[in-house]
């Protein structure tokens, strides 16, 4: 083999194995940026593959059961009721969007219990059929994809459980 020939053959594994060992860097720069949440706000940020988020809201209540390490446990002491001037025709409009999708952010304090209530609609049509909560014991926002009542913890794992 020609020294030539050599080093070709040399540069062209060297470049492999390189580009090899930075495969998880590069798969890590393909994860979405979320947009920053500033302290005291709970987001909720919401993925349609299609990309179409026009007329899409969130409907926003303060429950008034007693909640104590995440979860329910006690009555309700009055009727909920929606914050902000929500209404289910006047649904908060997104925050805005970035890589997962939409968001809405909203101040932590408006939730008194630490019970967060929502639920994402387009006029009458639910995006899940179930009202949806979670607590701030399992962390400041979630992650939710079209179609799927779950809310995830992490953007990682909303993207992991796509279909």
């Amino acid at each position: 083999m020609s020294p030539i020939l050599r080093r070709s053959v040399i540069a062209a594994l060297c470049g492999t194995a390189l580009s090899l060992l930075s495969l998880p860097a590069a798969q890590a720069q393909d994860a979405p940026s979320v947009a920053p949440l500033p302290d005291g706000m709970v987001a909720i940020h919401y993925h349609r593959p299609d990309g179409n988020y026009d007329g899409w809201g969130v409907h926003l209540w303060e429950s008034y059961e007693k909640v104590e390490n995440g979860k329910v446990v006690g009555g309700k002491s009055k009727s909920d009721q929606p914050i902000m001037g929500i209404t289910w025709m006047n649904p908060l409009k997104p925050t805005g969007q970035d890589g997962f999708g939409a968001y809405w952010q909203v101040k932590a304090d408006e939730f008194r219990n630490g019970k967060y209530n929502y639920i994402i609609h387009k006029g009458d049509s639910k995006d899940c059929t179930k009202d949806s909560q979670w607590f701030s014991t399992q962390g400041p926002q979630i992650f939710i994809n079209q179609g799927d009542c779950t809310a995830y913890l992490s953007a990682e794992e909303a993207i992991k459980a796509r279909k």
